[in-house]
């Protein structure tokens, strides 16, 4: 009995240990009611097999009915109250309506917006089947798409609620992550048919990547899909503590870099360098950063970065003139110049001119910032409306900072004002919803309206002129049988006219 025991408990040791991370991941591209889509089956697929290189027990499943769904969580809800890690990888159409989000079977059939919670799958509910995971659980939306319900709805106006893309959970609960493909109420396209979306290819690269927390992965995939789709914008919302959540632990560790020129350019790479440089304000940290980037000396921020060192020397030089001895000679001129700045190199024989700033392209570089941060909703077109001054203003309560422009801010005013921006990169917006006012009446309620003329009395008709008798004349009533064709009851016999 003994041996039984332990043979059973040797059987079923694995299969905790094999079960810490799980995936369920759906792939929905078979809808019935509206056109196909060509990639969410093979993202779902790839997905898959790479979750199960990185240790991951996964669950595939593919064009899944609501019920199906229903099924499928709830079996998935069982096996997550065991692991570690429970995720969710969802590639397929998805629907946000009055501010909660909508996973979409393949078989809903959704024409009014009071069907979502009867044709949906709601996305409170799946991470509900999450909530028992130990350590994280996780969702990742690949439905980001356009979707042809939301403009079917808009079009026949039952669907004044429907946003377009998917919007912002802000009540996950703890130790939550939810990785979004387009920020709130924006879209990405779907990629070419019989390959994988944008996001799905770059979470499939971040993976095959070196082993890193999964809020590095998932910057990784917004910097991937950022050159890929331009303008696109990958949303993460995370509450998750300071503990290392590592998706990737089987990838190969990082081999040191091979020194070589950069081929591509990381704008956040280059964010961050150039935010310690201006906060180092030294010789010596722009030298470094204008070394590193000199490849891209047409960027705004490489040209505000060569601009500062400049005056940074310059100002040294101002410096040392100033407190040198009338009576000095070149060289301790020189030897004071070193004394204030030892990191400061000869002058170059000749240096190109660097290229001014227009007014309008220091704007347009502001209105980039703005809208990395969340701030600006408006088109990048470098002219200084109230989309602009509202972002700034909305960044500088959240930053604590100072930034504003006027209209008489000089091209230093909006160098400056670029810096600074650039120094703030963790510090976002939040999404405002636009809530659309009822259409407005013809004329205001309160207007009172000028009164109505009275109908005109209705003319009466003239009485009959009666005959006024004459002076001495006698008045005779008809009698009881008067004949009216003679004029007079002589004739008459019963009401009938007898000859004379």
């Amino acid at each position: 009995m003994r041996a039984f025991f332990f043979l059973l408990w040797m059987a079923v040791l694995p299969v905790a240990g094999w079960a810490e991370n799980i995936a369920l991941v759906i792939g929905n591209s078979d809808y019935r009611t509206v056109p196909t889509l060509p990639n969410p089956v093979h993202d779902a697929n790839a997905v898959a097999r790479a979750l199960r290189q990185q240790g991951f027990q996964v669950v595939t499943a593919t064009d899944m009915t609501r019920a199906q769904m229903l099924t499928a969580l709830r079996d998935f809800r069982n096996r997550a109250d065991q692991a570690d890690i429970a995720m969710v990888y969802y590639a397929g159409h998805g629907m946000e309506i009055g501010g909660r989000n909508y996973l979409i079977p393949v078989d809903a059939r959704i024409a009014d917006e009071r069907d979502a919670r009867l044709e949906m799958i709601e996305m409170q509910d799946v991470l509900a089947q999450l909530s028992g995971a130990r350590r994280m659980k996780m969702i990742v939306l690949d439905a980001c798409r356009d979707n042809p319900f939301v403009a079917r709805m808009q079009r026949e106006k039952k669907g004044r609620n429907v946003g377009r893309g998917l919007a912002i959970v802000n009540d996950a609960g703890a130790d939550t992550l939810i990785a979004y493909a387009a920020a709130a109420g924006e879209v990405t396209p779907d990629g070419k048919a019989g390959g994988n979306s944008p996001f799905t290819r770059a979470f499939l690269n971040a993976l095959q990547g070196p082993p890193k927390d999964v809020r590095l992965l998932l910057g990784q995939v917004r910097d991937e899909l950022r050159q890929s789709v331009p303008g696109a914008a990958p949303f993460v919302y995370s509450s998750l503590g300071g503990t290392q959540y590592i998706l990737n632990a089987q990838s190969p560790a990082p081999s040191e870099p091979k020194p070589g020129p950069v081929t591509e350019l990381d704008e956040n790479a280059l964010l961050i360098d150039f935010a310690t440089a201006e906060i180092s304000n030294s010789s010596a940290a722009w030298d470094v950063f204008l070394a590193k980037y000199k490849a891209y000396s047409d960027h705004t921020l490489y040209i505000l970065g060569r601009r500062s060192r400049d005056k940074l020397a310059a100002e040294v030089n101002a410096a040392s003139v100033a407190s040198e001895p009338r009576s000095g000679s070149a060289n301790a001129a020189s030897e004071q110049v070193a004394a204030l700045d030892s990191t400061v190199q000869a002058p170059e024989p000749v240096k190109p001119a660097i290229p001014e700033l227009t007014r309008k392209e220091a704007i347009l570089e502001i209105q980039k910032l703005l809208k990395r941060r969340n701030c600006y909703p408006g088109r990048l077109d470098g002219l200084y409306g109230r989309q602009t001054a509202g972002g700034l203003a909305t960044l500088s309560d959240r930053s604590g900072l100072t930034l504003s422009v006027r209209k008489s801010s000089t091209i230093d005013d909006l160098e400056q004002l670029i810096a600074r921006l650039a120094i703030i990169d963790d510090v976002k917006c939040p999404t405002v919803q636009v809530v659309r006012r009822p259409a407005a009446k013809a004329k205001a309620s309160s207007r009172v309206s000028p009164a109505a003329p009275k109908p005109a009395a209705p003319i009466a008709a003239p009485a009959p002129r009666t005959k006024k008798p004459q002076p001495g004349s006698t008045v005779f009533k008809n009698p009881p049988n008067y004949c009216p064709q003679f004029g007079s009851s002589k004739g008459c016999r019963d009401g009938t006219p007898t000859s004379w």
